[in-house]
């Protein structure tokens, strides 16, 4: 399903330049010329005009993204937590980009995102208002962090005090990486969190699409890590792609898929 609402999106992207193409319509001012959203989301539109400069509405280099994003939400962000505000506002570029930035200072210089990036990333969202988002973006972000902390307690902490909804993809690959990486105490209270959420059918469908895409990481550990996240959740529902791991991987991540085989199915396999 995930995948079908992005090649819907995407096909949406492919029809509105087509339509922009037909009619000419290079002379859009503002970005509710150009795109509109099936559900509000108050507030969108207009930043991705505060970022751009006329008559190109279209693009914005990642630079000046990340300062107008920053300039209008970095003291609402740092009042969480001091210092959050440039590991959200990256999180959100990464998120329009669907993939990492480069960390070098000025290594961003000729990086774009695009109108139809920023609208699909949007649309594919429940009705909402810009501040609220980045608001729970940065409670998402400030998560993973202490999930990814040296300090066991901050973890357990954590752990505590998880909501189901602040569990996105760098959460949940923070959660699968304990369980291979921490000690029998973190291990146990992850598992218990991950069997307890995945009796939410949304949250067990995010879980398991996270989880299969950390398979083909170029990650050993990430990917091990995924197997022991699948056996836990004991998702039947990735078995197939267990048995390819079994079949194809690194001998260590081969084990690991069929430890997690075992917990999924019960069984034993000969692979």
């Amino acid at each position: 399903m995930y995948a079908l609402d992005r090649l819907t999106r995407e096909a949406q992207i492919l029809e509105m330049v087509c339509r922009l193409a037909e009619e000419r319509s290079g002379t859009a001012s503002a970005a509710e010329e150009v795109v509109q959203f099936s559900t509000q989301k108050e507030g969108v539109l207009s930043f991705w005009d505060s970022c751009v400069a006329i008559p190109n509405v279209y693009t914005c280099p990642v630079e000046r993204f990340l300062k107008t994003l920053s300039s209008q939400y970095m003291v609402r962000i740092n009042e969480r937590q001091q210092g959050l505000a440039d590991s959200v506002c990256v999180k959100l570029v990464e998120e329009l980009l669907q993939r990492r930035l480069p960390r070098r200072q000025g290594s961003c210089q000729a990086e774009q995102v695009t109108l139809f990036q920023y609208w699909s990333h949007f649309e594919a969202l429940p009705p909402s208002s810009l501040d609220s988002y980045i608001l729970e973006l940065a409670e998402e972000v400030l998560l993973a962090q202490n999930l990814n902390s040296d300090d066991q307690d901050v973890v357990l902490k954590a752990l505590k005090r998880m909501p189901e909804s602040r569990l996105r993809k760098d959460g949940l690959k923070a959660l699968s990486l304990l369980l291979v990486e921490g000690n029998s105490k973190v291990v146990g209270a992850v598992s218990a969190q991950l069997r307890t959420l995945s009796e939410n059918p949304g949250f067990r469908e995010r879980a398991l699409v996270s989880y299969l895409e950390q398979l083909e990481d170029e990650e050993v550990q990430t990917r091990i890590a995924a197997c022991a996240a699948l056996g836990c959740l004991k998702a039947k529902e990735s078995i197939e792609q267990l048995v390819y791991v079994c079949q194809t991987d690194k001998e260590t991540v081969r084990e690991a898929a069929k430890q997690s085989l075992m917990l999924c199915d019960g069984t034993e396999r000969t692979i």
